[in-house]
């Protein structure tokens, strides 16, 4: 007698089918729920670092704002409006002349502090020239070598923004703290990458007793901006040298 002219036989064969085809169907339902679970997560980790990135970014803004504001202040109080009372106060003592050059000196200050502030149209001139224009403008106090190598490249404007400004802020802090007699600034851009060197041979210090200060993390701020990687070399009384450098698209 063959298998199937046993109903029973039969029967059971049918519930068995039907058992593997739930169970299988259980197991596709509770795959499926797990991955839809692990999705949401996923979906969930994604918005939380989103938010999360969206928020340093902010406070990096504001940080960078404020350090601007008492960047002008410092340099209204310490620079212009100190020279323009000490004309005031000495200008029946002077000739025009000895008046005349004091003036001078004290708009081409403030036309260095605008110019820093708020740097011309980026779109309408190239990052080496921006530079060049800064650099002469403090050159009459250092001895300054300016190297520029640069392909055919098109910087964005937030590319040249941010090197420009991590450029003032190290030449600040050069010319602030570093008793330097010379610095070498070379920026060299290629259709591939952009990497920018600043060294002085002042005072030097030790890197990791200055990693919190203020210039530095506008600099590191201002490099993640754009991706750039960089790294501080220094060492009491050897000098500092700064090395950035970053891929283009």
């Amino acid at each position: 007698m063959s298998q199937w002219e046993n109903p029973g036989l039969v029967v059971g064969w049918i519930w068995i089918g039907i058992g593997l085809f739930f169970l299988t169907t259980l197991l596709i339902t509770i795959l499926i729920v797990n991955y839809l679970k692990s999705i949401r997560k996923n979906k969930q980790k994604v918005m939380r670092l989103v938010r999360n990135t969206q928020t340093e970014c902010w406070e990096n803004t504001l940080h960078l704002q404020e350090r601007d504001r008492e960047r002008l202040a410092e340099e209204l109080h310490d620079n212009i409006i100190s020279r323009l009372n000490v004309i005031r106060l000495n200008i029946n003592n002077k000739n025009t002349e000895e008046l005349n050059l004091d003036l001078k000196t004290s708009m081409q200050l403030i036309r260095e502090l605008s110019h820093n502030l708020t740097p011309p149209d980026l779109s309408e001139i190239e990052l080496t020239d921006l530079i060049a224009d800064y650099l002469d403008q403090i050159s009459k106090n250092i001895e300054i070598a300016y190297h520029h190598m640069v392909s055919e490249a098109a910087l964005s404007s937030p590319v040249k923004l941010n090197i420009f400004r991590i450029v003032q802020e190290l030449i600040t802090n050069v010319l602030k703290h570093a008793n330097a007699t010379r610095i070498d600034v070379s920026l060299r851009v290629s259709p591939d990458y952009l990497t920018l060197t600043i060294e002085d041979n002042g005072n030097g210090f030790k890197p990791e007793t200055h990693y919190n200060g203020i210039g530095l993390r506008n600099i590191q701020s201002r490099a993640q901006k754009i991706q750039a990687v960089y790294k501080l070399k220094s060492r009491p009384e050897k000098g500092t040298k700064f090395i950035a450098a970053m891929a283009l698209e």
